[in-house]
């Protein structure tokens, strides 16, 4: 009988695994920032605003043609004919106020012009004695203005001057705190220019219809407040109305009894565009002094509104 083999019951012997893991080499990849990717550019038309309008196209075309007598009443009858929408009210004021800088503000006589006329200056002649001889509707300060004449007793013999002949009337617009300036009458009246205005506390600058009151106009004027009767002179520079006193009457029956009212200066710019005053319409001081120069004692019409 053959021996017993002997089995080996010793299990086979494993690799043997190193559980320290070998370094791993890692590669370390920095991130590259993007280039900057360029948008494409596109460029979008601006909408240009319409430099003719329908309404005003007349009046500009006149100008281009140096027809400017013509182009101030055409651009007039379209700002008073109530069809032309803000933007184009402003435009037209605008052009109009330009055209006005040369016509009316300027020694220039324009062809054609219905309000202005040139004078030849005679032995003996003064500014005031020019405007009453012609019978001019503006004060001589304003003839020494717009020739530019430094000094009233300045003008000699032979010198050419212009004169503008009135008469001016002006609009008070309550809502806009602004009072338009008007040249001549009826259909042929022209707008002028526009100034800013203070009007009453309260709403108390009255509307209706007024003409500069005869014996009025005052330079450097005295006041006493109605409220308070104080006294202010005419050097005070506390005087609340300024230099200049404009005072107006009322011509219909619902402003003839009123009293006290007037357009003068003002020692308050700041309250400009405000309801202020005590039911006066105030002015900046260099406003006030042309408005002062034009309107006429008995003549000149204020319409408030």
């Amino acid at each position: 009988t053959a021996p017993p083999k002997v089995v080996d019951m010793t299990p086979p012997k494993e690799d043997v695994i190193d559980e320290k893991p070998e370094p791993v080499t890692v590669a370390v990849v920095k991130e590259e920032t993007p280039a900057p990717v360029e948008e494409e550019l596109v460029i979008k038309p601006i909408p240009l605003a319409t430099t003719v309008s329908v309404n005003l196209e007349e009046g500009l075309n006149l100008i281009d043609q140096d027809h400017v007598v013509d182009a101030r009443r055409a651009l007039s009858n379209a700002l008073q004919s109530g069809r032309l929408s803000d933007s184009e009210i402003a435009q037209a004021r605008g052009v109009l106020t330009d055209l006005n800088d040369r016509m009316v503000f300027s020694p220039e006589i324009m062809a054609g012009d219905p309000y202005s006329i040139e004078y030849i200056v005679q032995g003996g002649d003064t500014l005031s004695g020019i405007v009453k001889k012609m019978g001019v509707q503006v004060d001589w300060r304003f003839i020494q203005r717009i020739n530019n004449i430094k000094s009233a007793s300045g003008i000699r013999p032979g010198q050419n001057l212009k004169l503008v002949t009135g008469p001016f009337h002006a609009e008070v617009d309550k809502k806009s705190y602004r009072i338009d300036l008007y040249l001549g009458e009826g259909a042929n009246q022209v707008f002028i220019r526009s100034y800013r205005v203070g009007l009453g506390e309260y709403n108390s600058t009255p509307i209706g219809s007024f003409k500069v009151r005869r014996n009025s106009k005052l330079m450097n004027p005295t006041w006493v407040n109605p409220r308070t009767r104080a006294f202010f002179s005419a050097d005070d520079p506390d005087n609340p109305i300024g230099e200049r006193w404009i005072g107006l009457e009322g011509i219909e029956e619902r402003t003839a009894d009123l009293s006290g009212l007037g357009i003068h200066g003002t020692i308050e710019p700041e309250t400009i565009g405000q309801d202020a005053s005590m039911g006066c319409v105030r002015m900046h001081s260099d406003d006030v002094a042309e408005i002062y120069e034009v309107l006429a004692e008995g003549v000149s019409t204020v319409n408030i509104y």
